[in-house]
This record gives C-alpha cells, structure tokens and sequence, in this order.
C-alpha cells in the first residue's frame, strides 16, 4: 500500500501552469529526488504535500496511521526563543508521549488507583514504541552532530545555516515515517552530509527530496521524478539512468515535434486553399490542426541564460582591507586581518559552520563594523550582495 498517492494535481500561477494533472504514489521505503529546472514548481509540490499551499485542482492522501515531516529550505523557527525553549516548545509526537507520560506519572503519585494505574501502563507503552525513554541521548548527540552547542542564545542570534541545521535535528529526532526535504545538504559541512547519507539511506522511511546534490542523490535515492513542461515523468534507478532515459525522451520529442511541423505547413496549404463553406469534416480537420500546431511548438527544455550588465569602468582601487578584527564576545571572528582586492580577481571563502564566513561578507559590504580596523572601497565601485535568505529589496 501506498504512503502517499496523488491523483490529477495541477497548479498554476496566473498565466503559468506549472504542472497539470500529474500523478504519483510512494509506497514505503521508496526515497525519490525531484529533478526540474529552477521556478518550474519543485518546492512548490513539496509545499502542497505538506499542507503549507493548495493545489488548483486534484487531491493526494497519506496514509493514516504514519508521521509526515517537512523540511524547508529556510524554516520558519520562532526568533525569540532561546534553543532549549524551541525544542521543548515543538509539536513532535515523542515530546508530546513524553509529556503525557510525566503527567499520568504524577497523577499517579498522588492517587493510586487502578484507573491511574492503567493510564500509566498505556502511557509506558506509548513511551516504548517511539523509543522516548532515550530522547535527551538523542537529542543531545543531534546536536553535537550539527554543531549546535549553546543551546541557552536566541534562535534569532543564530546564522541561517545554524537555523537550517537545528531544524533538521528537530525533524530527525521525531523519526518520522515519511520525510519531505528541501535542499537538505545545504549548510552542511562534508562529515555532516556524509552522516545523513548513511541515515537516509539505512533508514526504513519514506523519502521526497529536492536537491541539487548528484552524488548525495545518487547514493541516497533509488527513483527520481522529472517536473518537466508540466509533466511529471517517472524513473525507477539512479541519476545516470535517468539521463539516459531523458536524453531518448528528447530525441523522440524532436522527432515527433519535426514530423508534426511538416505535417502543419501541409495543412497550412488546405487552409489557405479551404472554401469558405465549412462541412463537418474541414471543421474537424481544423480542430486537428491546432493540435498538430501545438506539437509542432512544444517549448524545448535547456538552453542558456546570458545576462549582459553594462558595467562602469573601474579605478585602480577595488577593496582594501587593513588590519580588520572582529569579536563576538569572547569568539574571535578575525584578528589583524589585511588584503587589497585586485580587479578582476576573484575569491572563495571556505569554513567550518559557524567560523564567520558569512560575518565576513557583512564586513566588507558595510553591513556589520569590524571592532578595529578599516575597510576600504574604491571610489567607482558598486557592490551586489546575494544573502543566504535571498536579497533585501526596497519597499
């Protein structure tokens, strides 16, 4: 039996649909990469199987007696709790067993009847079955994993990968039977993703994921779906497979759309030829046509997006960075720090989670101020800024 089955979904925003009438089940154990170009409606039908959007039409059921979770790209986490109050304040069935639990055995204490002491053995059994006598082991070895050590600051102090990283401990530590993912290696470090790997991939759940990761793909997945022209193609293997598959599916395309263009100008000629006075026949025959004018124009998939920025002429000064420091209390961010930018030039900044290379950008860009130290930027250059949680546009 099926964990998930949808039938017929179809979403669209205004004029663009992004798919029409697809349809799809997993059944249990089945983990499965959603593939598409980028704006064609992946976290859009994770959204929809999550609850958090409707469809425009169709439906799709779980199955009712397993734990659905979801994972967003960028979760909406409460910014004025601190961790320890998050993570008691989250809505998962182990806190929520466990809470009772520590209830009914209070009720107990004081009066101990035979009812009390039958809600306490349905209580015990309840604790037994989702593994919640272990909960702070857990918990605790979770976050040591995602590197998220001080749990008395404000979630609203911690960096968006931090953020990404404490809602995911939260997801797993649920253990749920069906998991929704969205861009999950993003924000992790490599010994972080390659133990997520070896979790999903042992793990007996269900999985739907979209990720822009091949090879953590191709070492967790064994389905992948294709969003594509508003369909939804299906493939039972691995990442190589479905290439090979997609690239016969093209040349079968281009085949069939060439054939229906020479097929159109033919009937372009009858149309031009047609007698005014339409029978049944040439109105059906002009029906046919528009549907071999639509194959004929089918959209082709790829291509490349040139963008081409006229651009100031640059001086001899880019960014000049003189013994720059940073601190965060007693952390030190960066100490004694010089370089000049050079034109052209251009730069990666790697580190571990956490060590500030996001602070670091916000240093140059002039949105935080280094403790000593200057930043310098020449006269003729403007500066672009592509944040984490996207760009911050003027109302």
């Amino acid at each position: 039996m099926n964990y998930l089955s949808a039938e017929n979904i179809s979403k669209s925003f205004g004029e663009q649909m992004l798919f029409e009438g697809i349809t799809f089940g997993l059944a249990r154990g089945e983990k499965t990469a959603i593939i598409a170009r980028n704006g064609t409606g992946k976290t859009t039908l994770l959204r929809i199987l999550a609850g958090m959007e409707s469809t425009d039409s169709g439906a799709f059921t779980f199955r009712n007696d397993i734990k659905v979770a979801f994972l967003e790209q960028s979760p909406d986490l409460d910014q004025n709790l601190t961790i320890d109050e998050l993570i008691l304040s989250a809505n998962t069935s182990v806190l929520t067993v466990i809470k009772h639990y520590e209830k009914v055995l209070q009720e107990h204490s004081k009066e101990q009847t035979q009812e009390a002491a039958g809600d306490l053995e349905a209580a015990t059994t309840e604790m037994d079955r989702l593994h919640a006598w272990d909960y702070e082991r857990r918990l605790r070895q979770l976050l040591d994993l995602f590197r998220i050590t001080n749990t008395e600051q404000l979630v609203g102090k911690l960096s968006g990968g931090e953020k990404k990283r404490l809602a995911m401990a939260l997801v797993l530590l649920d253990e749920p039977d069906f998991l929704i993912l969205d861009e999950p290696t993003n924000h992790l470090d490599i010994d972080m993703i390659e133990w997520l790997e070896a979790y999903l991939s042992r793990s007996t759940l269900t999985l739907l994921m979209v990720t822009h990761d091949r090879f953590f793909l191709d070492r967790v997945c064994n389905r992948i779906f294709e969003l594509s022209l508003g369909n939804l193609y299906q493939y039972q293997g691995n990442y190589e497979y479905f290439l090979e598959k997609r690239a016969a599916r093209e040349d079968l395309r281009k085949v069939e759309a060439h054939r229906a263009g020479r097929l159109m100008k033919r009937e372009l000629e009858w149309l031009r030829r047609m007698p005014k006075a339409r029978t049944t026949k040439s109105k059906s025959r002009i029906d046919a046509f528009q549907e071999i004018k639509e194959k004929a124009n089918l959209e082709e998939e790829g291509g490349e997006l040139v963008l081409r920025v006229k651009s100031p002429r640059l001086g001899g000064k880019i960014v000049e960075i003189e013994e720059m420091t940073k601190h965060y209390g007693p952390l030190s961010i960066i100490e004694n720090f010089s370089y000049k930018f050079a034109k052209g030039e251009r730069v990666g900044i790697i580190g571990r989670n956490g060590t500030g290379k996001t602070t670091f950008l916000n240093l140059i860009t002039g949105l935080e101020q280094p403790d000593t130290g200057k930043i310098i930027t020449g006269e003729t250059i403007v500066s672009g800024y592509y944040r984490q949680m996207g760009p911050k546009w003027k109302p």
